[in-house]
């Protein structure tokens, strides 16, 4: 026996990833990558009565064999993520029945054989972030009747595209995410079929508009719905809302938005917070937060107001409130004792950094403080600006 042929073995061993057993009962099997790519085939994580979850997270696996999952009646979860796997061939993932976590996220899949999840009904959580999948084909997601969670993000579909059937069977979803894909010109009835999504991600979408499909009669369960950096420049609709009953947050950040109709938010009665951080907005309507008796957190920041109003929050329960970064020079006299009068105590309240007449500013600082809300004043340490000192030693609203 030649010194190459240990040479080559001892390269065939580094090639594949190594494994090893964690856990109290060691029934959780982590992996490495090896030296080299490498095909995923039976008998490295396979075979095993107790194993309850695998992690082949970053291993250089390009490809799945068939019964690489074989024999693993107690297998929970799999995370095969990070890896370079291109395509999965129809059947690879019909081994270990009881499966309910399959991460594939960040990985090269550009699409799916119809009827490649058909034996994993038990699946609760689906992750396909980060892939290069194109398309769907209806049917695919059919046999998942049990999925909760479903994460679509950063792919390459396009939301005109997708089937308005594509998930008619997932009628117990609760959270799915579109974020990072181009979901504009979605069919409206997109989402018909679901009456349990809690949460809906529509982060970096490119809507220049709230989309119908995520404000449908059906979605009255909606909790969370994300909308931030798009480009929406408008909430012209009073009613856009209407049907969204249960939504406890509305993230509109960092869009275009320059003009908001004063009663869109009325329908929202059950919302705890409100985020328009980073938009265009110069004005906010008298009424706009008014009579949303749960609405605790407000954000601001990043946005061209000159003032707030203390009427404006009336009706509400707020805690908290960040006017960061806008182009406010004052806010009305005793601004913080005006909200309490109407049983607001605010908790925190953020307002560095703004073109602050200094006089305008102590009052605050002093109110605060006083009434002992947090406020960021890290930049009170004489080397930042803060305000701007004027002629006058007491403060100018006029």
């Amino acid at each position: 026996m030649g010194w190459w042929w240990i040479v080559g073995l001892a390269m065939y061993v580094n090639a594949q990833p190594s494994c090893k057993l964690y856990g109290a009962s060691k029934t959780i099997v982590s992996c490495k990558p090896g030296d080299n790519d490498y095909v995923l085939e039976r008998g490295l994580v396979s075979d095993n009565n107790r194993t309850t979850k695998i992690t082949l997270r970053g291993c250089r696996i390009t490809n799945v064999d068939y019964e690489s999952f074989e024999n693993l009646p107690a297998l929970k979860h799999i995370d095969l993520s990070q890896n370079a796997i291109r395509m999965l061939k129809l059947g690879v993932l019909d081994d270990a029945l009881g499966v309910t976590h399959l991460n594939l996220s960040y990985n090269m899949l550009t699409h799916f054989p119809l009827g490649l999840f058909d034996q994993k009904t038990k699946l609760a959580t689906l992750d396909l972030t980060a892939n290069a999948l194109v398309s769907f084909e209806l049917g695919i997601f059919d046999p998942l009747t049990r999925l909760k969670s479903l994460y679509l993000s950063t792919n390459s579909f396009l939301g005109k595209d997708l089937n308005p059937y594509l998930f008619d069977q997932n009628k117990i979803l609760s959270l799915i995410d579109f974020s990072r894909n181009d979901m504009s010109q979605s069919p409206d009835n997109l989402l018909h079929a679901f009456d349990n999504l809690e949460m809906l991600n529509l982060d970096r979408t490119f809507l220049s508009e709230v989309p119908k499909f995520a404000t449908i009669a059906n979605l009255k369960s909606l909790k969370q719905l994300i909308l931030s950096t798009n480009q929406i420049k408008r909430l012209d609709n009073p009613i856009a809302f209407i049907n969204l009953d249960n939504l406890k947050v509305l993230d509109l950040s960092q869009n275009n938005l320059e003009y908001i109709h004063e009663n869109v938010f009325k329908p929202l009665r059950n919302v705890v917070g409100i985020i328009l951080k980073s938009n265009k907005l110069t004005h906010l309507p008298e009424t706009l937060f008014q009579n949303l008796p749960k609405l605790i957190n407000v954000e601001l920041s990043h946005n061209h107001l000159k003032t707030v109003s203390v009427d404006g929050f009336k009706g509400t329960s707020l805690k908290n409130l960040n006017l960061s970064d806008n182009k406010i020079r004052f806010l009305p006299v005793n601004f913080c004792s005006k909200l309490r009068n109407i049983d607001i105590i605010l908790a925190k309240l953020y307002f560095i950094p703004n073109p602050w007449e200094c006089a305008c500013m102590n009052e605050l600082v002093s109110e605060v403080k006083t009434m002992n809300i947090l406020y960021d004043g890290g930049d009170f340490d004489g080397s930042h600006q803060v305000c701007v000192v004027t002629g006058k030693f007491v403060c100018d609203r006029s």
